[in-house]
């Protein structure tokens, strides 16, 4: 089983207090509880990491025990220090949402959650790591995965993510321009959503009155 990074899911560093897992806990468990996310798979599967990691950060024996853990697959680091974001972290955390909602109904996702999860990827901690490395092959990877995450969700979102997205792709044009073709598309697929229903009945209006004047 792949070691997982229960101080990333809660959002605090690997010296918080007991306090500080309790509180971002509890925080953290309303946004994807269940019961306020209902037929929400993505909620589901970030309340179960959730209770792991409390389960684990909460108890005594089971942190030291993972402590212990850490140090042998991090012998160079240091369990007291900051965690801290790279680019690959920040990538793999978009793969993992890509794959995640694949398993889920696009009908029943909660999408409100999906693009705050987007907003977390695209923090300004995290586009800070991002620039300051300057991959430009991990940023364009980096982009292709928010992008395909980001297209279920409605055109209201598209300008927040597109213009941090933007701020990634930096001078190179084919990242631009598939950015500004995502915009140009949401945008078409908002138009069509917003004036489908009165098409619908332009129509149906259409039909009828021929049939009434045929008659």
């Amino acid at each position: 089983m792949a070691f997982k990074n229960h101080y990333k899911t809660l959002g605090i560093p690997p010296n918080a207090t007991l306090e500080a897992v309790k509180k971002e806990f509890r925080k953290l468990a309303l946004q994807y509880h269940p019961d306020v996310n209902a037929g929400n798979e993505f909620a589901v599967l970030q309340f179960r990491e959730l209770q792991e990691a409390y389960e684990t950060l909460s108890h005594p024996s089971k942190r030291a025990k993972y402590h212990n853990e850490w140090k042998l697959r991090f012998p160079g680091s240091d369990i007291h220090m900051k965690w801290g974001q790279t680019p690959v972290t920040i990538l793999n955390d978009c793969i993992k949402l890509n794959k995640q909602m694949a398993s889920m109904d696009i009908f029943r996702m909660n999408k409100e959650v999906i693009y705050h999860r987007i907003k977390n990827i695209l923090s300004e901690s995290n586009i800070n790591v991002l620039l300051h490395h300057k991959d430009e092959a991990l940023n364009q990877k980096l982009i292709l995965q928010l992008l395909s995450a980001s297209s279920e969700l409605p055109y209201k979102y598209t300008g927040t993510i597109a213009g941090q997205l933007n701020l990634l792709a930096g001078n190179n044009e084919t990242a631009i321009k598939t950015i500004r073709d995502f915009v140009h598309a949401s945008k078409k697929r908002n138009y069509w959503e917003k004036y489908y229903p009165f098409l619908v009945l332009l129509i149906t209006l259409i039909i009828c009155s021929m049939i009434y004047s045929l008659t």
